[in-house]
């Protein structure tokens, strides 16, 4: 057992880096090292949200933080699934994977937004905390904005399933940004609100997720489709 658990970590992303580098091109190999690095930055955001969220005692910026966390889940999920198979079958499985969990997170959300809707709590931020709400939440939003944009043109199915990962964490980071502007800027305004944009977030995340399911079945069926065609053509000709 290695005594130096940060000399493991570092051998095993050079090794990830190395698998990678052997697997993809150029331009995928890339992006998935940008999509490693943007994990491990998100991971630090979600930590500062729960940071922001416990000292002005907002449990709604803390589930905004543990919703970024559980992205960060969905978004190594596909990542590992990049690294560890170039069989497109088990990396159907690491996708439905991902998706499956970004569904999970979203409905968890939408509940927590739903019940505030019934019990809206008015928070009030102190200047600093709200300018680091929406540091952290807007540096998420270009991150996920750019990882979607660097990677429009690639339509691999796990590339696929960050960048829809990428757009539903985008979405709900609108969600506690509002909040914290809100707040800061006007005393008089309804909590209320921000449930409503949870609600309808965590709406758009799920059907995400919902797509990236009935996507990849519909792959599945297409090269399902396309096997039996070429067995029956060969059965034919032969």
């Amino acid at each position: 057992m290695d005594k130096h658990p940060l000399k493991h970590g570092l051998r095993l992303i050079r090794f990830n880096s190395r698998a990678i580098h052997r697997a993809y091109g150029a331009s995928a190999s890339r992006t998935l090292h940008l999509a490693g690095i943007s994990g491990v930055c998100s991971i630090l955001l979600g930590l500062g949200k729960i940071v922001s969220g416990v000292l002005s005692l907002s449990v709604f910026v803390c589930i905004n933080g543990l919703y970024t966390l559980g992205m960060v889940l969905a978004h190594y999920c596909a990542l590992a699934g990049a690294i560890r198979t170039q069989d497109p079958h088990q990396q159907y499985v690491y996708y439905r994977r991902s998706g499956k969990i970004l569904i999970a997170a979203s409905l968890l959300y939408i509940s927590y937004s739903a019940w505030s809707f019934f019990h809206p709590k008015w928070v009030s931020y102190h200047m600093y905390v709200a300018l680091a709400i929406a540091t952290f939440t807007f540096t998420e939003i270009g991150m996920n904005l750019y990882g979607m944009i660097a990677n429009r043109k690639n339509r691999t199915p796990l590339l696929h399933a960050i960048k829809t990962i990428n757009l539903a964490a985008s979405l709900v980071s609108l969600v506690v940004t509002q909040s914290a502007i809100l707040a800061f800027a006007d005393q008089g305004y309804n909590p209320a609100v921000n449930a409503l944009m949870g609600i309808f977030s965590g709406t758009c995340a799920v059907l995400l997720g919902v797509f990236m399911l009935w996507r990849i079945e519909r792959i599945q069926h297409k090269e399902t489709d396309e096997m039996r065609d070429t067995i029956h053509d060969s059965d034919i000709s032969g």
